[in-house]
């Protein structure tokens, strides 16, 4: 049986999800017997210690593996390859460097009308607050900037579902920062389904409304936590106090505040 979302019509539902891949002729199982639904519009992070299969997870989600075992479904429809309205966006910049941030935002959309080209490009660039840096190439832009282009390109597909890899995590602390409070911002404008992959406990506790705790590989689901507060959270509460204890002992970690 699948582990029930919070609220709202199942979308992402993975049943009895599991991946070995071969590995110089040894088998390597990475994740094992997942089940797990996801809300529409719900933000969900995906928590667990590297290596555990959270990155294998999303890849099986968005049609880039197949599962060894079990499925995944979208809409009630099994997921059997890639689909331009599920995006990813990774830690590793993907964006072009030849490219300005126009042409690198534009290339989801560039089967529609001009008219329709300009205007959603200015739109999502607005919205992730590059407006005036739209001719800039990457090679101007700080890190966060770059990461401002990724998220923008994908938003410029209209995605029903957004995949994100740590894609904070090469950041510094205080952009990190930034950018999770602009990510909230856009999710509650735009209400995608977001599932976000991170190794990080506050980063977790910051965005989600429910964190998927995975063990060590093979990757199992430990335990689901709800954070049952509202945004931007109040890191100083005893309520976030006791969520953040519980996801670390979850990982094995006790004791840390």
């Amino acid at each position: 049986m699948s582990v029930p979302s919070r609220s709202g019509d199942p979308k992402v539902v993975f049943e009895g999800v599991s991946k070995v891949f071969d590995k110089k002729g040894e088998p390597l199982q990475v994740l094992q017997d997942v089940d797990l639904t996801v809300a529409e519009g719900e933000f969900v992070c995906l928590l667990g210690p590297s290596g555990c299969g959270k990155s294998t997870l999303l890849n099986i989600a968005g049609g880039f593996e197949r599962p060894t075992d079990g499925r995944v479904s979208i809409d009630g429809e099994e997921v059997t390859g890639p689909n331009p309205k599920r995006v990813f966006v990774f830690q590793e910049y993907g964006i072009f460097p030849w490219a300005s941030v126009w042409d690198n935002v534009v290339l989801g959309v560039r089967d529609r009308s001009k008219e329709d080209r300009h205007r959603i490009v200015d739109e999502v660039i607005e919205l992730v607050g590059l407006k005036g840096f739209e001719r800039a190439y990457p090679m101007e832009l700080s890190g966060g900037m770059k990461q401002r282009v990724e998220v923008a390109r994908a938003l410029a597909v209209s995605p029903d579902v957004i995949y994100m890899d740590e894609p904070f995590g090469a950041l510094d602390s205080l952009t990190r920062l930034t950018l999770r409070s602009e990510l909230l911002r856009i999710w509650n404008e735009r209400n995608p389904t977001i599932l976000f992959v991170t190794h990080d406990v506050d980063e977790a506790m910051q965005l989600a409304e429910r964190v998927v705790v995975f063990s060590a590989r093979p990757g199992r689901i430990a335990d689901i936590v709800e954070v049952d507060m509202p945004h931007p959270r109040d890191i100083g509460s005893p309520e976030y106090g006791r969520v953040k204890n519980r996801l670390y002992e979850l990982l094995g970690v006790t004791h840390m505040i």
